[in-house]
Parts: structure tokens; C-alpha cells; sequence
């Protein structure tokens, strides 16, 4: 077998690699089919100005993504994506709300999100350096 290190590598053999490990994580979790969950706000052009992106999966929701525009901020808008994204987990039958941030979008202690009843489970300094990976997790 030949290994091969690939900076950009085909879209193909990514959703290959996802849909092998999906299938082995169903079968030994016996939960299958993640759903994905994605709510957007759009300007008065209709372009996208704030967004979330995550999946729900196993009674669980799972956020990656929370994102909005610079000159939309401090309207709430990040509130409402948070307050939506809890609902629709909820609607889907999930007990909690997993969320992966970094610190410096959040402040070091992730008060953004303590304040709304997230508990800091998991982080690794230095990722990136200088920074922090940061994961919360919400009881439903």
C-alpha cells in the first residue's frame, strides 16, 4: 500500500473517508442517520449575514459554526441562531446541544456562553497557538 500526504485533497475521497467512518460509528453505536441543522439570516439583499451549521445525531446536537456579519452584531442575531438551533434540537428529540468554539471568539472563560446555561466540558490550549479549542455542552 502506498501512503500519500495531500494538502488539498479530492472532495470525493474526503465524503469517502466520512461515509466509511459514519457506517462503522452507526453500527457500533447503533445510532445512524445524522441530520444536519442549518438556520441563516439574510440582509435586505438577501445575502447571508448570520448563520449556525451543526447536525443532530444520537439525541444530540452537535454546532460547529456560529457566524455573524461584523455590522449585523450586537442586534441579538447571535441569541436568536442560538435560541432557534436549541428549539429545533429540542423538536428533533435532543437531550443536549454540543457547541466547539474557540476562545477568542468568546473570551477566554466562554462567557457568551455560560451565561446562556453551557457548561465548559473540554478544552485544549494552543489550539491554535496562542489560542484555545473550547467545547460546551447544554443540557435540553
Amino acid at each position: 500500500m502506498d501512503l500519500t500526504v495531500e494538502d488539498d485533497p479530492d472532495p470525493a475521497a474526503v465524503a469517502l473517508l466520512e461515509a466509511h467512518v459514519a457506517a462503522e460509528t452507526a453500527r457500533a453505536t447503533g445510532h445512524g442517520g445524522e441530520t444536519q441543522l442549518a438556520i441563516f439570516g439574510h440582509g435586505d439583499d438577501g445575502a447571508i449575514v448570520a448563520g449556525i451549521y451543526g447536525w443532530t445525531w444520537g439525541g444530540t446536537c452537535e454546532l460547529q459554526h456560529l457566524w455573524v456579519a461584523e455590522s449585523q452584531r450586537g442586534r441579538g442575531l447571535g441569541t436568536q441562531l442560538l435560541d432557534t438551533a436549541e428549539a429545533e434540537a429540542k423538536r428533533r428529540g435532543c437531550r443536549q446541544v454540543v457547541l466547539f468554539t474557540h476562545a477568542a471568539h468568546t473570551g477566554r472563560s466562554g462567557d457568551r456562553y455560560t451565561r446562556r446555561g453551557y457548561e465548559l466540558v473540554g478544552r485544549v490550549d494552543d489550539y491554535p497557538l496562542g489560542d484555545a479549542a473550547l467545547w460546551f455542552r447544554k443540557r435540553l
